[in-house]
Protein backbone atom coordinates (compact mmCIF):
# COMPACT_ATOMS: atom_id res chain seq x y z
CA UNK A 1 0.00 0.00 0.00
CA UNK A 2 1.60 3.53 -1.40
CA UNK A 3 -0.08 6.23 0.91
CA UNK A 4 -0.23 9.43 -1.19
CA UNK A 5 0.29 6.75 -4.59
CA UNK A 6 -1.17 9.69 -7.13
CA UNK A 7 1.18 12.28 -5.08
CA UNK A 8 4.58 13.33 -7.41
CA UNK A 9 6.84 10.38 -6.06
CA UNK A 10 3.82 8.24 -5.05
CA UNK A 11 3.54 7.69 -8.62
CA UNK A 12 6.61 6.90 -9.20
CA UNK A 13 7.51 4.29 -6.67
CA UNK A 14 4.28 2.73 -7.73
CA UNK A 15 5.21 2.30 -11.52
CA UNK A 16 8.58 0.82 -10.09
CA UNK A 17 6.40 -1.75 -7.53
CA UNK A 18 4.55 -2.61 -10.71
CA UNK A 19 7.83 -2.86 -12.44
CA UNK A 20 8.92 -5.24 -10.14
CA UNK A 21 6.28 -7.66 -9.80
CA UNK A 22 4.84 -6.61 -6.73
CA UNK A 23 0.95 -5.56 -6.61
CA UNK A 24 0.17 -2.12 -5.55
CA UNK A 25 -2.45 -0.17 -3.64
CA UNK A 26 -2.58 3.45 -3.73
CA UNK A 27 -4.71 4.91 -0.91
CA UNK A 28 -5.28 8.64 -1.19
CA UNK A 29 -7.48 11.27 0.43
CA UNK A 30 -8.35 12.57 -3.29
CA UNK A 31 -10.36 10.43 -5.48
CA UNK A 32 -7.78 8.38 -8.26
CA UNK A 33 -9.29 6.92 -11.41
CA UNK A 34 -8.77 2.97 -11.47
CA UNK A 35 -5.64 1.46 -13.49
CA UNK A 36 -4.83 -1.72 -14.61
CA UNK A 37 -2.49 -3.29 -12.32
CA UNK A 38 -3.35 -0.57 -9.38
CA UNK A 39 -6.26 -0.82 -6.15
CA UNK A 40 -7.24 2.68 -5.90
CA UNK A 41 -8.99 3.90 -2.52
CA UNK A 42 -9.98 6.61 -0.95
CA UNK A 43 -9.38 7.28 1.90
CA UNK A 44 -7.96 9.64 5.04
CA UNK A 45 -4.63 9.17 7.27
CA UNK A 46 -7.21 10.11 10.25
CA UNK A 47 -9.58 7.25 9.61
CA UNK A 48 -8.05 4.18 11.09
CA UNK A 49 -10.48 2.28 10.82
CA UNK A 50 -10.99 2.35 6.46
CA UNK A 51 -6.45 1.90 6.64
CA UNK A 52 -7.57 -1.14 8.63
CA UNK A 53 -10.06 -2.62 6.35
CA UNK A 54 -8.06 -1.20 3.78
CA UNK A 55 -5.46 -3.55 4.34
CA UNK A 56 -7.30 -6.34 5.63
CA UNK A 57 -9.52 -6.86 2.78
CA UNK A 58 -6.54 -6.63 -0.02
CA UNK A 59 -4.07 -8.47 2.23
CA UNK A 60 -1.23 -5.57 2.48
CA UNK A 61 1.65 -6.73 3.93
CA UNK A 62 3.58 -3.74 3.31
CA UNK A 63 3.36 -0.11 3.39
CA UNK A 64 5.42 2.98 1.99
CA UNK A 65 4.22 5.99 3.32
CA UNK A 66 4.94 9.35 1.27
CA UNK A 67 1.28 10.95 1.97
CA UNK A 68 1.26 14.46 4.09
CA UNK A 69 2.34 17.81 3.06
CA UNK A 70 5.74 17.96 1.76
CA UNK A 71 6.84 21.86 1.38
CA UNK A 72 9.19 23.51 3.84
CA UNK A 73 7.56 26.71 2.93
CA UNK A 74 4.05 25.80 3.28
CA UNK A 75 4.45 24.93 6.84
CA UNK A 76 5.91 28.51 7.49
CA UNK A 77 2.29 29.20 6.59
CA UNK A 78 0.34 26.66 8.16
CA UNK A 79 2.55 24.88 10.84
CA UNK A 80 -0.70 23.73 13.06
CA UNK A 81 -1.98 21.82 9.86
CA UNK A 82 1.38 20.39 8.33
CA UNK A 83 2.34 19.17 11.78
CA UNK A 84 -1.08 17.77 11.68
CA UNK A 85 -1.22 15.77 8.43
CA UNK A 86 3.06 14.78 8.90
CA UNK A 87 2.95 14.14 12.52
CA UNK A 88 -0.76 12.43 13.60
CA UNK A 89 -1.10 10.97 10.04
CA UNK A 90 2.02 8.85 10.50
CA UNK A 91 0.95 7.52 14.04
CA UNK A 92 -2.32 6.87 12.89
CA UNK A 93 -0.63 4.74 9.54
CA UNK A 94 1.69 3.47 12.34
CA UNK A 95 -1.11 2.19 14.76
CA UNK A 96 -3.21 0.68 11.60
CA UNK A 97 -0.10 -0.99 10.85
CA UNK A 98 0.35 -1.88 14.30
CA UNK A 99 -3.11 -3.51 14.70
CA UNK A 100 -2.98 -5.68 11.50
CA UNK A 101 0.32 -7.08 11.83
CA UNK A 102 2.05 -5.21 8.67
CA UNK A 103 5.27 -6.74 8.03
CA UNK A 104 7.28 -3.54 6.60
CA UNK A 105 6.74 0.46 6.59
CA UNK A 106 8.89 2.69 4.95
CA UNK A 107 8.46 6.11 6.03
CA UNK A 108 8.94 8.74 3.93
CA UNK A 109 11.32 11.66 6.21
CA UNK A 110 12.90 14.52 4.42
CA UNK A 111 16.30 15.80 5.04
CA UNK A 112 15.14 19.33 6.49
CA UNK A 113 15.19 17.10 9.93
CA UNK A 114 19.07 17.81 9.85
CA UNK A 115 18.64 21.55 9.93
CA UNK A 116 21.75 23.78 9.48
CA UNK A 117 24.48 21.21 9.07
CA UNK A 118 26.92 23.19 6.90
CA UNK A 119 30.06 20.83 8.11
CA UNK A 120 28.52 17.84 6.44
CA UNK A 121 25.55 15.25 7.07
CA UNK A 122 25.52 11.88 8.69
CA UNK A 123 22.89 9.67 10.14
CA UNK A 124 24.22 10.26 13.46
CA UNK A 125 24.44 13.99 13.58
CA UNK A 126 22.48 16.42 16.09
CA UNK A 127 19.01 17.31 14.54
CA UNK A 128 17.66 20.45 14.73
CA UNK A 129 15.37 21.59 12.27
CA UNK A 130 14.87 24.73 11.49
CA UNK A 131 11.01 24.72 10.23
CA UNK A 132 7.51 23.25 11.33
CA UNK A 133 8.16 21.00 8.25
CA UNK A 134 11.58 19.70 9.64
CA UNK A 135 9.90 19.47 12.99
CA UNK A 136 6.92 17.36 11.75
CA UNK A 137 9.19 15.25 10.04
CA UNK A 138 11.44 14.40 12.76
CA UNK A 139 8.12 13.53 14.86
CA UNK A 140 7.30 11.19 11.99
CA UNK A 141 10.41 9.17 12.08
CA UNK A 142 10.45 9.32 16.36
CA UNK A 143 7.31 7.70 15.76
CA UNK A 144 8.47 5.35 13.45
CA UNK A 145 11.95 4.36 15.68
CA UNK A 146 9.15 4.07 19.04
CA UNK A 147 6.99 1.79 17.42
CA UNK A 148 9.63 -0.65 16.13
CA UNK A 149 10.97 -0.81 19.63
CA UNK A 150 7.84 -0.91 21.65
CA UNK A 151 5.43 -2.65 19.23
CA UNK A 152 8.59 -4.84 17.26
CA UNK A 153 6.54 -3.13 13.94
CA UNK A 154 9.45 -2.86 11.01
CA UNK A 155 9.37 0.81 10.47
CA UNK A 156 12.85 2.41 8.31
CA UNK A 157 12.86 6.14 7.46
CA UNK A 158 13.93 7.76 4.07
CA UNK A 159 15.38 11.32 4.67
CA UNK A 160 15.38 12.45 0.59
CA UNK A 161 17.07 15.69 -0.32
CA UNK A 162 15.08 18.21 -2.60
CA UNK A 163 13.38 15.99 -5.72
CA UNK A 164 12.92 17.28 -8.80
CA UNK A 165 11.69 15.41 -12.40
CA UNK A 166 8.54 14.59 -14.25
CA UNK A 167 5.06 15.32 -12.82
CA UNK A 168 5.75 17.46 -9.90
CA UNK A 169 2.94 19.72 -9.75
CA UNK A 170 4.54 21.75 -6.39
CA UNK A 171 6.06 24.64 -6.68
CA UNK A 172 9.84 23.13 -7.28
CA UNK A 173 13.09 25.21 -7.76
CA UNK A 174 14.58 22.78 -10.91
CA UNK A 175 11.17 23.00 -12.52
CA UNK A 176 10.95 26.94 -12.30
CA UNK A 177 14.33 27.41 -14.01
CA UNK A 178 13.49 25.09 -16.57
CA UNK A 179 9.73 26.37 -17.16
CA UNK A 180 11.44 30.13 -17.39
CA UNK A 181 13.79 29.29 -19.64
CA UNK A 182 11.35 27.47 -21.86
CA UNK A 183 8.65 29.82 -22.19
CA UNK A 184 11.46 33.06 -22.32
CA UNK A 185 11.00 34.39 -19.26
CA UNK A 186 13.79 35.91 -17.22
CA UNK A 187 14.06 34.02 -13.25
CA UNK A 188 15.43 36.82 -11.46
CA UNK A 189 16.33 36.23 -7.15
CA UNK A 190 18.00 38.66 -5.49
CA UNK A 191 20.04 36.27 -3.42
CA UNK A 192 20.74 32.12 -3.30
CA UNK A 193 23.54 31.29 -5.71
CA UNK A 194 25.39 29.95 -2.79
CA UNK A 195 22.92 27.63 -1.04
CA UNK A 196 23.97 24.29 -1.50
CA UNK A 197 21.03 22.37 -3.32
CA UNK A 198 21.58 18.38 -3.16
CA UNK A 199 19.27 17.00 -5.55
CA UNK A 200 17.67 13.65 -6.38
CA UNK A 201 15.86 12.54 -9.40
CA UNK A 202 12.50 11.00 -8.95
CA UNK A 203 13.55 7.54 -10.33
CA UNK A 204 16.19 7.24 -7.80
CA UNK A 205 13.91 7.88 -4.56
CA UNK A 206 11.68 5.39 -6.52
CA UNK A 207 14.61 2.73 -6.65
CA UNK A 208 15.84 3.65 -3.23
CA UNK A 209 12.20 2.89 -2.52
CA UNK A 210 12.40 -0.39 -3.37
CA UNK A 211 15.74 -1.27 -1.77
CA UNK A 212 14.39 -0.02 1.61
CA UNK A 213 11.02 -2.10 1.01
CA UNK A 214 13.04 -5.09 0.37
CA UNK A 215 15.40 -4.39 3.39
CA UNK A 216 15.19 -6.22 6.75
CA UNK A 217 15.59 -4.74 9.55
CA UNK A 218 18.33 -2.41 8.59
CA UNK A 219 20.31 -1.25 11.59
CA UNK A 220 19.52 2.04 11.31
CA UNK A 221 16.22 3.64 11.88
CA UNK A 222 16.40 6.38 8.88
CA UNK A 223 18.99 6.75 6.00
CA UNK A 224 19.77 9.72 3.70
CA UNK A 225 18.77 9.65 0.57
CA UNK A 226 20.26 12.25 -2.33
CA UNK A 227 22.05 12.42 -5.77
CA UNK A 228 25.67 12.08 -6.81
CA UNK A 229 26.55 15.66 -7.15
CA UNK A 230 27.00 18.32 -4.83
CA UNK A 231 25.91 21.73 -6.08
CA UNK A 232 24.66 25.24 -4.98
CA UNK A 233 21.62 27.04 -6.34
CA UNK A 234 24.08 28.81 -9.00
CA UNK A 235 25.59 25.59 -9.86
CA UNK A 236 22.38 24.10 -10.44
CA UNK A 237 21.27 27.71 -12.41
CA UNK A 238 24.21 26.64 -14.77
CA UNK A 239 23.06 22.93 -15.19
CA UNK A 240 19.94 24.41 -16.84
CA UNK A 241 21.41 26.64 -19.00
CA UNK A 242 24.06 24.11 -20.50
CA UNK A 243 21.08 22.40 -21.59
CA UNK A 244 19.02 25.88 -22.40
CA UNK A 245 21.67 28.25 -22.82
CA UNK A 246 19.30 30.73 -23.79
CA UNK A 247 17.49 31.55 -20.93
CA UNK A 248 17.73 34.26 -18.65
CA UNK A 249 18.76 33.32 -14.95
CA UNK A 250 20.12 36.13 -12.51
CA UNK A 251 20.56 34.60 -9.11
CA UNK A 252 22.64 36.57 -6.23
CA UNK A 253 25.40 35.89 -4.26
CA UNK A 254 24.16 34.24 -0.64
CA UNK A 255 22.11 31.62 0.98
CA UNK A 256 18.41 30.97 0.86
CA UNK A 257 16.65 31.22 4.16
CA UNK A 258 16.02 26.56 3.68
CA UNK A 259 17.99 24.60 6.16
CA UNK A 260 21.72 24.17 4.53
CA UNK A 261 23.61 21.18 4.48
CA UNK A 262 27.31 20.08 3.52
CA UNK A 263 28.41 16.87 2.26
CA UNK A 264 26.64 14.21 2.39
CA UNK A 265 27.41 10.73 3.39
CA UNK A 266 25.41 8.34 2.32
CA UNK A 267 27.79 4.90 3.56
CA UNK A 268 25.42 4.05 5.68
CA UNK A 269 22.62 3.68 3.03
CA UNK A 270 24.81 2.18 0.52
CA UNK A 271 25.86 -0.34 3.05
CA UNK A 272 22.94 -1.26 4.51
CA UNK A 273 20.12 -0.59 1.31
CA UNK A 274 22.24 -1.83 -1.08
CA UNK A 275 21.50 1.50 -2.45
CA UNK A 276 23.66 4.19 -4.89
CA UNK A 277 21.93 6.81 -7.39
CA UNK A 278 22.01 6.01 -11.07
CA UNK A 279 21.03 10.04 -11.92
CA UNK A 280 23.56 11.85 -12.29
CA UNK A 281 22.51 16.02 -12.26
CA UNK A 282 23.67 16.37 -16.28
CA UNK A 283 20.90 13.36 -17.22
CA UNK A 284 18.18 14.32 -15.05
CA UNK A 285 18.34 17.95 -16.35
CA UNK A 286 18.05 17.13 -19.92
CA UNK A 287 15.19 14.25 -19.32
CA UNK A 288 13.33 16.52 -17.24
CA UNK A 289 14.02 19.40 -19.88
CA UNK A 290 12.69 17.35 -22.72
CA UNK A 291 9.68 16.13 -20.55
CA UNK A 292 8.54 19.76 -19.91
CA UNK A 293 8.79 20.61 -23.68
CA UNK A 294 5.89 18.44 -23.72
CA UNK A 295 4.00 18.52 -20.16
CA UNK A 296 3.17 21.23 -18.21
CA UNK A 297 4.66 19.95 -15.20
Amino acid sequence: MVTGGSGFIGRHIVARLVEGGRQALTYDRDPVAPQDGLITVHGELHDIPRMIRTIEEHGVREIIHTAGISDPDVSLEMPVTTFFANAMGTVNLLEAARLTGIEKVVNFSSSSVFGHQPEGVREDVKLEPVTPYGVSKLAAEKLGKVYSEIYDLDVTALRVTWVYGPGNKMPETVNQLIRAALDGKPYVRDEGADHPMPMVYVDDVASATWCALNSVRPPLPAYTITGPDRLDLGGLAEAVLAQLPGGDIRIGNGDLHLHRLGPIDTSATEADLGFRPDWGIERGIRTYVAWLQKNPF
